[in-house]
């Protein structure tokens, strides 16, 4: 019974990520994919991304926005972003982001 009350809480701690650049989050991993496969090409990125935004399919996600996220366990270059708050969320490019402490003070 301790170890399973052990992994509960560990599998409850919520980890706190800061987009490094201008980034994306979307539906599934594949489109994640197909955006990663034209980002080199500013234009064909940017107008992939509005389609898919257009569609619902991804949205962009802000340089410094700080999000709730956890490694995709199916695929650990993809990190979940804001399960709890909008879900199920949204799969994003983990080199994106980078780990950023919480001041307990702040709520965190």
């Amino acid at each position: 019974m301790k170890t399973i009350l052990a992994i509960v809480l560990v599998a409850s701690q919520t980890t706190y990520y800061e987009a490094k650049v201008t980034t994306f989050g979307c539906t599934s991993i594949d489109a994640v994919s197909q955006l990663q496969k034209v980002r080199y090409d500013g234009r064909a990125f940017q107008a992939a991304l509005m389609e898919k935004q257009i569609y619902g399919e991804c949205v962009a996600i802000l340089k410094g926005t700080l999000v709730q996220g956890s490694i995709e366990g199916t695929d650990d270059s993809i990190l979940r972003v804001n399960r709890e708050i909008d879900p199920p969320g949204y799969e994003a490019p983990l080199g994106d982001f980078e780990t950023k402490a919480m001041d307990r003070k702040r709520g965190g």
